[in-house]
């Protein structure tokens, strides 16, 4: 009787476990950090959108100057707007710099600012058709310097810090 010699068996099954478990870490790893990249661009859809709250209570502020003159009317600004239905859950653009929790009111921030601190001298150049002569030599107006914040319900607050010159 002639004996065969069998043919080794088992090592595809043993590979193909071996490639499968290779394959599982490498998902796991690209799916966790598919997980981190999201809660990433979350957080900064986030901060954008605070941030485009800020520029819009800047650009609130500017918008109300004929309104209240730049006088102390136009020092507290405190307004919610109208981005949800329950009116606790609005969000705020006030006035002030970053405060603790405790203390939620809008502060005085509208400062009135040199002119010559900011470049103004008496020799400025300007054309005097159909304006009122300016007093102490400036080319009129008052430069202002002010803080800004918006503040959301979930206690996310970003501040704006900007310079103008009102008047002529």
């Amino acid at each position: 009787m002639h004996l065969k010699k069998r043919a080794p068996r088992g090592n595809a099954l043993m590979l193909t476990v071996i490639a499968m478990a290779v394959l599982l870490l490498l998902v796991g790893g690209a799916i966790q950090f598919t997980n981190y990249n999201r809660e990433a661009s979350s957080e900064k859809l986030k901060g954008d959108r605070v941030g485009a709250c800020a520029d819009a209570a800047r650009r609130h502020l500017l918008s109300r100057l004929k309104l209240f003159r730049a006088t102390s009317e136009l020092q507290i600004l405190d307004t919610k707007l109208i981005d949800d239905p329950d009116p606790n859950a609005r969000t705020r653009i006030m006035t002030g710099h970053y405060v603790n929790s405790k203390t939620d009111t809008a502060q005085a921030t509208v400062v009135g600012v040199d002119p010559v601190l900011m470049g103004a001298s008496g020799r400025q150049v300007r054309d005097i058709a159909n304006t009122v002569p300016a007093t102490g030599g400036f080319m009129g107006g008052q430069y202002y310097r002010v803080v800004v914040k918006c503040k959301e319900t979930s206690g996310r607050e970003s501040e704006v810090e900007f310079l103008f010159r009102y008047g002529l």
